[in-house]
């Protein structure tokens, strides 16, 4: 039997055992079929202390259990392939510990697209989701896969701005491919499966738990040339990714924040330790060597033409905005627009998608 079934066995272990257990015991035995037939005493010698994970080799290592986990992957739609396969992702293979292999439902990107990252805080604001909407969209119109975790706030929008760009994007969970985490996911997760695939270390039920996200995080980069961090707090998460991407030799960018914004904190940091700022999807193109598409250029006519189609006053309100919130009053001020002729005016450019209407009556750019 090939030693890609013996991978499979091993992976379906990974949520007890854990990827560098199962990479040691690789390297000590050879290769997954040898640590599947290795005398017991063997397998117990090589787990020295570890002997609760002995325990879990012991109880699954048989056919039959090989046979449960395929079974409960094709009623789930789950496919499977081991890093020993040409079509497993280049990159994610060269990382310091490795997963062994990858469960995933909808299709895989071939080895040949660029991919990047787009992460960020769960509990971020408004700044932080438009930016990562507005450098998914015409990245993945460039035709660069878009990576992320599908987590609320930075990591969705990151998702549906790929798709609205007409790209591909690709989720990496902290749990079973066949299971939608967060459960108000579910709509964009069946976009991202349409135009990519959602992929796990894990096999297919497993629930997911704060110990996997760690874990899920060095995917996200390892896969991509680079990750982009639009915003980090202080202790933020998000920085324990920026330390994989790091140890793993990705180029990391981040996008620059009021000084006064506690979530910009991170990301201010890494721009002053080194890491690139990114102002617009063109500075991570460049960064990276990436030549645009002709449909990514015909994105940004567009976006471009939109805005010089703007009567003289619905110019002057929108090029007093940003992606930082302005209140109704402050825009009527430094717009000099009056109270009743600013309320028609950005009812108008929300109609053209153009601004964004924030609670408190308070008005961004909506890129």
């Amino acid at each position: 039997m090939h030693d890609d079934i013996y991978m499979l066995w091993l992976s379906s272990l990974v949520q007890y055992i854990g990827s560098r257990k199962l990479n040691a015991l690789i390297d000590m035995f050879g290769s997954a079929t040898a640590v599947f037939n290795a005398p017991i005493e063997a397998l117990k010698n090589a787990m020295g202390n570890a002997q609760k994970s002995f325990g879990y080799i012991s109880k699954y290592r048989s056919l039959d259990y090989i046979e449960s986990v395929l079974a409960r992957m094709e009623s789930r739609g789950v496919a499977y392939i081991s890093r020993d396969n040409e079509r497993f992702p280049a990159l994610l293979s060269e990382i310091p510990d490795p997963p062994l292999g990858i469960f995933f439902i909808g299709t895989l990107p071939a080895n040949n697209t660029e991919k990047v990252a787009i992460i960020g805080s769960r509990k971020c604001s408004e700044y932080g989701l438009v930016t990562a909407r507005l450098l998914a969209k015409p990245l993945a119109a460039a035709g660069i896969v878009i990576v992320s975790g599908m987590a609320r706030g930075v990591d969705s929008m990151a998702h549906r701005g790929a798709l609205e760009g007409g790209g591909t994007t690709v989720a990496v969970l902290g749990c079973g491919a066949d299971i939608c985490y967060p459960a108000e996911n579910a709509k964009l997760r069946q976009g991202i499966i349409k135009s990519g695939c959602v992929i796990s270390e894990y096999p297919p039920g497993v629930r997911p738990a704060p110990m996997f996200f760690p874990a899920r995080n060095r995917i996200i980069s390892g896969l991509c040339r680079g990750i982009i961090v639009t915003e980090a707090g202080k202790k933020s998460g998000t920085l324990i990714t920026v330390e994989q991407a790091q140890d793993q030799g990705r180029e990391v960018f981040a996008i620059p924040g009021n000084i006064s914004s506690k979530l910009s904190y991170g990301t201010n940091q890494l721009i002053r330790d080194g890491a690139y700022p990114v102002t617009n999807h063109e500075d991570v193109l460049t960064m990276l060597g990436i030549k645009t598409n002709q449909e990514s250029q015909n994105l940004q006519k567009t976006q471009k033409s939109k805005e010089y189609s703007l009567a003289p006053d619905e110019k002057r309100v929108y090029d007093n905005l940003s992606l930082e919130p302005i209140s109704f009053d402050m825009l009527a001020d430094v717009a000099e627009v009056g109270i009743g002729k600013l309320h028609l005016i950005c009812t108008g450019l929300e109609l053209k998608g153009l601004i964004k209407k924030l609670p408190g009556s308070r008005y961004i750019k909506d890129m």
